[in-house]
């Protein structure tokens, strides 16, 4: 499925982790490993050349360690110079037409949770391609459950599809849920009814809507919607399974990562790897509020 994947390597545990989940998602795609080091390469009079290309042969050397190591002996590395770690990886993806980028988290939480430093964060923040990002001592392994968090939106049905795919890909059972949250339900357009009789049938036609989208899919899935607070029901998901696909919120530029709540709260929270997949081109910025594209 993924043909070309950028994984950044920090020299650190996230590194190793990071070439652990490429391995596993895409055994087959051709893989760069890439490494950031703090030089502007912009020619000036005060640029100091040999500083630099002994930066650069430095990161080289420890890319090339990284990769022998990661047991990725054909990927290609590349030692970039960027004050900016995101920006190079970025760049690179561009560059590289990547269809993938694979960084770790900053570090471990007590109970296995992601935890984002800078670098991490401002990575999944405008990337042109999907990301995921791995909780550190990741044990590696094909995925044989796969999770989805849909709701509805275009963004959503664009990660549910790339799930399918990876699903068909790896023989992983495809799990989707979908949250019915017990706070936002409407007020009007419904019967003299309990609030439990209501949150039912609000839950009864997302599911019959969430079955529509999983038969035009075509794909085998166990898909449910559960009634409650989105947060507490994610965090139950997450343990079930060893992959999460989400997509990014709708407002940002077209075919980029923009995290919106549901993105952003399980790639802080999934004891598991989190796949985010960039908002769709069907949402135009048009469309968008005009606070929500001065915020991107």
């Amino acid at each position: 499925m993924f043909k070309k994947v950028i994984i950044g390597d920090d020299g650190l545990q996230g590194g190793r982790d990071a070439i652990a989940l490429a391995k596993a998602l895409a055994p087959d795609a051709e893989l760069v490993l890439t490494g950031a080091y703090p030089y502007d390469s912009t020619p000036s009079r005060f640029a100091l050349l040999g500083y630099g290309n002994a930066l650069r042969e430095d990161t080289k050397q420890a890319l090339n360690q990284a990769r022998d190591a990661g047991g990725i002996p054909s990927a290609c590395t590349v030692a970039m110079p960027d004050t900016s770690p995101a920006r190079a990886l970025h760049h690179l993806a561009e560059e590289e037409n990547a269809d993938l980028i694979v960084i770790g988290s900053a570090h471990h939480g007590s109970v296995g949770r992601i935890l984002l430093g800078d670098v991490s964060r401002d990575m999944l923040h405008g990337a042109p391609c999907p990301v995921a990002v791995v909780p550190k001592h990741f044990t590696g392994g094909t995925p044989a459950r796969i999770g989805v968090a849909f709701d509805g939106e275009p963004e959503a049905r664009a990660a549910l599809a790339v799930a399918a795919d990876l699903a068909r890909g790896t023989g992983a059972r495809l799990l989707v849920r979908e949250v019915v949250e017990a706070n936002i339900l409407p007020v009007a357009g419904y019967p003299v009814m309990s609030l439990a009789d209501i949150l039912e049938e609000i839950r009864t036609d997302a599911q019959e809507r969430l079955d529509e989208t999983i038969a035009e899919l075509g794909v085998e899935a166990e898909a449910s919607a559960v009634s409650g607070l989105l947060t507490e029901r994610l965090d139950e998901f997450t343990t079930e399974i060893d992959l999460v696909v989400c997509g990014s919120r709708a407002w940002g530029s077209v075919r980029r990562v923009i995290l919106g709540s549901t993105s952003d709260r399980l790639i802080h929270h999934s004891p598991s790897p989190v796949l985010v997949i960039p908002r769709t081109a069907e949402v135009t910025e048009a469309s968008a509020p005009a606070e929500a594209v001065a915020e991107a």
